[in-house]
C-alpha cells in the first residue's frame, strides 16, 4: 500500500485544535478526541453483553452516505474492521484518497495466492499459510472475508482433509465479493462440503439430510422458514451430486445412476427435470436464491461482523436489498460508506476473534512472517480456542463472540503478546512497528494490556 502522507484540510478557527487547545488524550488529536479506555470498554462490552442496538436515526437508506469528516480517526476505523490488520501510514493514506476512493481501495479484487498442492500439508502448517498470506496481501479485507465466509459455510478439515478444506479457502477468498448465488453455486459443488455434510454417500434409496437441512438453515433462509418435507425433498434432489478422486485430489461428480428421478416439490414449487436431472440441484438453489429472507439472513450475519452485534431490522432489510440486487462487495461499499458505520455506538462494538487477534497484533508488531517451526499454530489452537480449518460445528464460530472476553480468555491473549512482539532471532523487524491501528490510542506493548485491545 503506498505510505505517501498528505496534510489535512485546514481547520476552521472555532475548532479548540485550530485555537490550540487540541486534546492531547490519544492517537489521533488532530481528527477526533480519544475516547479513555475505561469508558470505551465499559460501553463497547455493555453494548455487546445486553445486545444494545443503534437507532436508524432516518438513515438507513441504500443512498445514505457518510458526510463528515474522513482522517486519520475514521481510516483506522474503517482499516481496523476491514481488514483486522493496519498502521497509521496506511490509514494516513486511505484518508487522503477521500471516503470512495478509500473504500473503493479497500475492496479491491483479491490478491490470490498459488495454490499448492496436497503433499505439501505433509510437511507445512495450514495455520502458518494463512496468517502468513494475511501478513503479506495487499487485500487483506479478502481474508477477513473468507474467514467470514468459511465460518458460514463450515467445514472441518479433521473430517474433510486438510487439502480440501484450503482448496474451498482459496475459493472462498476468490469469490467473496462476488454475488451470494456464485458463492451458492461453487459451494454446492465443493468437494469439501460434499464429504462434510455426508451427500457423498447419499443415493436414491437412502437420500442423506445433512445437506439438505444445513443449506436452509445454516446457509440461505434460517431456522423456521422451512419445513421437513422441504428437507426431504431437497435431499433427494440432490441425490448423485458426489466426489471422485484422482492425481491426489476430489472432484465434483453427478452420478446419475444413484440419482432420484421422482419429481419433487421444495417450498411450494414443483423441481423435475428428466432432460438433465444434475440441474435439479441448480433448481432447488435458484429457489433459495429468489427468497427475499435469503438476503436478510446473509445481511444480518455480514452487519453482525462487520458492523455492529445488534443491527436494527431496518439496515437488515436495507443491506438486503443492496445484496440481492448486486454483489458482497456492493453490499459492503454501501456499509463502509454508511453514516451509522462511523457512529462512535459502531466503534469498537465487535470483539476479535483469535486469528484475528494474531495477525493484528503481528502485523502491528512488525512480523511479515511467522516461521513454519514456530509455535503460532499451538497458540491459536491450544491457548487461543480457534483452529482456522475446524471450526467448533457445523453452525461454525458464533458472531460477535463473547466467550473469548472472560478473564481465561483475555489472560491467554495477554501471554500471546510476548510471544507475537519478540523482535526475530537476528536483524530488525521487516515491518514498522505500530500499534495504534490494532488498538486505538495504543503506542507500545504496554498499552495492549488495556481490555479494549480485544475489541475490532
Amino acid at each position: 500500500m503506498d505510505k505517501n502522507r498528505t496534510l489535512n484540510p485546514p481547520l476552521p478557527e472555532s475548532s479548540p485544535e485550530a485555537s490550540g487547545s487540541a486534546p492531547t488524550t490519544g492517537a489521533f488529536p488532530a481528527t477526533a478526541p480519544y475516547r479513555p479506555s475505561g469508558s470505551a470498554w465499559k460501553s463497547a462490552l455493555a453494548l455487546l453483553l445486553v445486545g444494545g442496538t443503534l437507532t436508524a436515526c432516518g438513515r438507513l437508506g441504500a443512498r445514505a452516505k457518510y458526510r463528515g469528516p474522513f482522517g486519520r480517526y475514521e481510516a483506522t476505523h474503517l482499516l481496523r474492521r476491514a481488514a483486522a490488520r493496519g498502521n497509521a501510514d496506511e490509514a494516513d493514506n486511505l484518508a487522503s484518497m477521500g471516503l470512495e476512493r478509500a473504500v473503493d481501495a479497500v475492496l479491491a479484487t483479491p490478491d490470490l495466492p498459488t495454490e499448492q498442492e496436497p503433499a505439501y500439508f505433509d510437511d507445512a502448517n495450514y495455520v502458518h499459510e494463512w496468517v502468513n498470506h494475511w501478513l503479506t496481501t495487499q487485500t487483506p479485507l479478502a481474508e477477513r472475508l473468507t474467514l467470514f465466509w468459511h465460518g458460514h459455510f463450515t467445514t472441518e478439515a479433521s473430517k474433510t482433509g486438510a487439502w480440501n478444506t484450503y482448496h474451498k479457502i482459496n475459493k472462498l477468498r476468490e469469490l467473496g465479493l462476488s454475488s451470494f448465488r456464485d458463492l451458492l453455486y461453487m459451494i454446492a459443488e465443493d468437494p469439501a462440503m460434499l464429504i462434510y455434510l455426508d451427500n457423498d454417500d447419499s443415493t436414491k434409496e437412502h437420500p442423506n439430510e445433512n445437506w439438505a437441512r444445513e443449506l436452509m438453515e445454516l446457509f440461505t433462509l434460517g431456522e423456521g422458514h422451512y419445513t421437513e418435507k422441504d428437507i426431504q425433498e431437497i435431499a433427494r434432489a440432490f441425490t448423485g451430486w458426489r466426489v471422485s478422486y484422482e492425481d491426489g485430489h476430489h472432484y465434483f461428480l453427478f452420478y446419475g445412476e444413484v440419482h432420484d428421478f421422482e419429481p419433487k416439490t421444495i417450498l411450494g414449487q414443483r423441481v423435475h427435470n428428466t432432460f438433465n436431472p444434475l440441474f435439479e440441484g441448480y433448481e432447488v438453489l435458484d429457489i433459495l436464491l429468489a427468497k427475499d429472507q435469503t438476503y436478510r439472513f446473509i445481511a444480518g450475519k455480514l452487519l453482525r461482523y462487520f458492523f455492529h452485534p445488534e443491527p436494527t431490522q431496518e439496515m437488515v432489510n436495507v443491506g438486503a436489498d443492496v445484496l440481492k440486487g448486486g454483489t458482497v462487495r456492493d453490499f459492503l461499499k454501501w456499509l463502509f460508506m454508511h453514516p451509522d458505520f462511523y457512529a462512535e455506538e459502531t466503534r469498537n462494538a465487535l470483539v476479535k476473534s483469535p486469528l484475528e487477534y494474531a495477525v493484528g497484533l503481528l502485523y502491528a508488531a512488525g512480523k511479515r512472517e511467522v516461521p513454519m517451526d514456530s509455535d503460532l499454530s499451538y497458540w491459536l489452537r491450544a491457548r487461543l480456542d480457534q483452529d482456522p480449518y475446524n471450526p467448533p460445528d457445523v453452525s461454525g464460530w458464533p458472531l460477535a463472540n463473547t466467550d473469548w472476553l472472560p478473564d481465561a480468555s483475555l489472560l491467554q491473549r495477554l501471554k500471546f503478546i510476548d510471544f507475537a512482539t519478540q523482535p526475530p532471532d537476528s536483524g530488525p523487524p521487516p515491518g514498522p512497528i505500530d500499534y495504534s491501528v490494532f488498538m486505538d490510542g495504543a503506542v507500545n506493548p504496554l498499552s495492549l494490556v488495556a481490555p479494549e485491545a480485544q475489541l475490532l
